[in-house]
């Protein structure tokens, strides 16, 4: 496993436990929860996880749990429509049926899996953690179907890399490992 796929498992790890909380209720948080959850060891790549989550000054401020859930799913459905588009204009250009295909399936099930999660979490907090992992999936499959096309693409892979950390992967290892 790569360091990227173990930063993409624990960041979600962490990402899911707040979500978890929410359920729990609205509970009040008195300093930024990023470098908390950044810095809390569940997260290798400590640096890129800030970089993400400070493209979004809002997340600096969320105060809650819910909020700050909410907050990171609306930045996850942004990248992951922005991140189509690219590759859709990349395949244009390209005419690889490799980038085509995850322009077209890979991605589009992830933002159709974060806007899931996103709204799963007012109600099913379970359900939005299901939807937002499966957008994992749909990125390693996007990074398969690259690499068996020999396709080498800094962009796209900062891209998978990204989107990867927004997902979730937390059910394989248990929601005790959070703390504040």
């Amino acid at each position: 496993m790569n360091s990227s796929t173990k930063s993409s498992i624990l960041f979600s790890l962490g990402l899911i436990l707040i979500i978890a909380n929410v359920a729990q209720g609205h509970v009040k948080v008195t300093a930024s929860l990023v470098p908390k959850l950044c810095e809390s060891g569940l997260v290798e790549e400590r640096a890129k996880c800030m970089d993400i989550l400070r493209s979004n000054p809002k997340i600096q401020s969320a105060k809650t749990f819910r909020e700050l859930s909410e907050l990171i799913l609306e930045l996850a459905v942004n990248k992951a429509t922005e991140g189509q588009k690219f590759l859709q204009t990349l395949a244009e250009k390209d005419k690889s049926p490799a980038i085509q295909e995850c322009a077209g399936f890979d991605y589009n099930n992830a933002v159709v899996q974060f806007k899931g999660a996103l709204r799963d979490l007012k109600e099913d907090t379970s359900a939005a953690n299901y939807a937002s992992k499966l957008v994992g999936d749909d990125v390693s499959r996007c990074h398969t179907i690259l690499a068996r096309a020999k396709i080498v693409n800094p962009a796209i892979d900062q891209l998978n890399s990204d989107i990867s950390l927004l997902s979730n992967d937390w059910w394989k290892k248990g929601q005790n490992a959070w703390t504040f």
